[in-house]
């Protein structure tokens, strides 16, 4: 699991959707802002799965474990100054950790985030 000080708090959730720009994959959405200030020397990531990609809360605390897990192997090799939430879409439940590996590397270097 990602430090608290590289998680994106639920509140900035709202400026990010709002300002930040998208990007697509098969069954992972990324959505990125850049930021500025005292934070700023690191980027930040959050993973969301919604009521829609599994009813159950297993499943989707699941997906954002594995979420985490796998932007920690890349973290060092991400831009600093961003903020970055990755979106599980509905078939997303089925991916092996390889599968979800991929698209966020895939994501983030479609994002130019990966240096």
């Amino acid at each position: 699991m990602l430090p608290l000080s590289q998680r994106i708090r639920r509140r900035d959730f709202d400026d990010i959707f709002k300002k930040g720009r998208f990007w697509q994959s098969d069954n992972v959405s990324l959505v990125t802002l850049k930021i500025e200030g005292p934070d700023s020397n690191k980027s930040k990531f959050a993973f969301s799965a919604s009521k829609k990609v599994s009813k159950k809360a297993v499943v989707r605390n699941k997906l954002r474990r594995r979420g985490y897990a796998a932007i920690q192997k890349l973290i060092s090799k991400t831009k600093p100054s961003f903020l970055a939430v990755f979106i599980f879409k509905k078939e997303a439940d089925s991916l092996s950790f390889e599968e979800i590996e991929k698209e966020i590397t895939f994501l983030l270097r479609k994002s130019k985030l990966l240096e």
